[in-house]
């Protein structure tokens, strides 16, 4: 239980204390190098290894099998990622199972919509991320994250990129255009792949198999 636990950073693998850089800044420039598709998938996962873990000197004589052990390690029991909505929590998960079936498109950018999301932790929460770069735990950011208010420009923007264009009628046009231009003006573009299909190629590419848990 989130409230129980102790936000870690720290975590052992066959007696190795591996020390965690679980700071939120770190892990969302964790999951944009893993949708860059200038890097092999087996780079991300080494590279991703060099991220997470400030002392991975020690762990450099490991064979791949192993680095990935530990790479799936820290994702699923230190840092509670999901694979089958794009990195939430497993809390935020099974919220969203329980309201609607998950989408497969993508509605928020942590690089694209960063400004957004800086204004409204400082308007829902009175919290000035800037300050709480290489503090804030990964677990307690996206908690936060995940309860943002509708009233947020964030989630504002998030609602027009869901929001459905009605069918056309003979009254509703001036309507539809309005829909339409916000949903144009905020769009994502799609040209790279979200996090979780990179996810999915790095466990692949690991000897994985896509889709286990």
């Amino acid at each position: 239980m989130f409230l129980t636990e102790s936000l870690k950073d720290t975590c052992i693998y066959k007696g190795i204390v591996l020390q965690l850089n679980v700071t939120f800044d770190n892990i969302i420039l964790f999951i944009e190098m893993t949708k860059d598709e200038g890097l092999e998938d087996y780079e991300k996962v080494l590279i991703g290894l060099e991220m997470l873990i400030t002392n991975y000197e020690e762990l450099e004589y490991l064979p791949s099998d192993e680095k990935y052990q530990i790479f799936m390690m820290i994702l699923k029991e230190e840092l509670s990622f999901k694979r089958d909505n794009e990195f939430q929590t497993e809390q935020a998960t099974e919220e969203n199972l329980e309201n609607e079936p998950p989408s497969k498109k993508e509605e928020y950018d942590f690089d694209v919509d960063g400004e957004r999301i800086y204004a409204s932790f400082l308007m829902d929460y009175g919290i000035d991320l800037l300050e709480q770069q290489g503090k804030m735990h990964w677990k307690k950011f996206i908690s936060l994250f995940s309860g943002l208010s509708e009233k947020t420009p964030f989630m504002q923007v998030v609602q027009i990129r869901a929001m459905e264009v009605p069918a056309p009628t003979k009254n509703n046009q001036k309507e539809r255009n309005k829909i339409l231009r916000l949903k144009r003006k905020y769009a994502l573009e799609n040209s790279e792949k979200t996090a979780d299909e990179a996810f999915e190629d790095m466990i692949t590419a690991f000897g994985g198999k896509a889709g286990d848990k």
